[in-house]
């Protein structure tokens, strides 16, 4: 079983003359389904601002998301198997689809709208700590526990971190990838909860950060000389 939320559509209405959320390199803008099962719901879509670089870098980006929106879902996956099937603190990956506009050609990543939506950590050791409630408390304990699973669970090879989502489980996962000091940055600062097993592996060395703590995603160019060429799109307004 696959814990996801996908769009389970094929267009969209964009409301485009109200922005709905800005980020480091991405804004971010509301608006509805309007073909497909989820016709009439909410749903966003994500561009890189303009000023962000070429379309070398946009393609590149979101790619390398796609890539990590797979990797996230094999994680999540295991997450929950590793729990035997507990249902409380239920973590569902909300999958985004690369989409274009139908009056420019431009590219958008589109998913479903997330109510409640919350930060719980970053790429470079942030936490969140909730509101003082036993809920949301719980919620960012589950997703420190997660970030060290991912961990454990590749050998060391990848961490899942700058996790975000809803109260009730959806969760996204942005390319915020350090590579290795971003995973010392986390494991400096990351103190196990209730959720974590001690058996859990953590990386041998305790080399200071490269990295400040922030509560926004730390992004390290990558961009390849050639563009990259994406091939599944859907339209949206």
């Amino acid at each position: 079983m696959s814990f996801s939320r996908n769009n389970n559509a094929t267009a969209a209405d964009i409301n485009r003359d109200r922005l709905f959320a800005t980020g480091t390199f991405k804004n971010v803008w509301q608006g509805r389904y309007i073909a497909g099962a989820r016709t009439g719901e909410a749903c966003v879509a994500k561009e890189f601002k303009s000023g962000a670089g070429s379309a070398a870098f946009e393609d590149h980006y979101f790619q390398e998301e796609l890539n990590i929106i797979e990797r996230a879902q094999s994680i999540i996956d295991s997450w929950h198997a590793a729990r035997g099937g507990q249902h409380h603190h239920r973590i569902v990956m909300s999958r985004p689809q690369i989409w274009q506009y139908r009056r420019n050609g431009r590219k958008a990543l589109v998913e479903p709208f997330i109510l409640n939506f919350q930060k719980f950590n970053s790429n470079t050791g942030w936490v969140a700590h909730g509101s003082g409630g036993a809920r949301p408390d719980s919620w960012c304990e589950a997703m420190q526990a997660l970030s060290h699973f991912s961990y454990h669970v590749t050998g060391g090879q990848f961490l899942l971190c700058d996790l975000q989502g809803g109260m009730h489980g959806d969760v996204f996962c942005g390319p915020g990838d350090l590579g290795p000091n971003g995973i010392h940055a986390f494991f400096r600062r990351h103190k196990c909860t209730r959720f974590c097993d001690p058996r859990w592996i953590k990386p041998r060395s305790s080399v200071k950060s490269a990295f400040s703590k922030r509560r926004g995603t730390t992004m390290v160019s990558r961009v390849p000389a050639h563009q990259t060429r994406l091939s599944r799109t859907r339209r949206i307004r």
